[in-house]
């Protein structure tokens, strides 16, 4: 996967994340450079994506905006 793709494909699923929690991630474009300047790997991409996921259930409100921390972004990158 390339840059594009990459960028395309973290949107895609914070896309998900949004809808399935009737959110908006204010950090969107934040989030997704730091994951693609870590990473274009389709499955680490997935890994990390999945752990927002995790965060966003647990910590935010539905129906608001949500800053994920980018601390946290870093950690899950860090551990795939």
């Amino acid at each position: 996967m390339h840059g594009e793709e990459a960028s395309a494909r973290v949107k895609e699923l914070l896309s998900v994340i949004e809808s399935s929690y009737e959110l908006k991630i204010a950090n969107a474009d934040a989030i997704i450079e730091t994951i693609t300047r870590a990473t274009v790997d389709a499955d680490r991409i997935l890994a990390i994506c999945s752990g927002l996921n995790s965060w966003v259930a647990l910590n935010a409100v539905p129906s608001e905006e949500v800053t994920i921390p980018l601390r946290i972004v870093e950690q899950l990158i860090s551990r795939t």
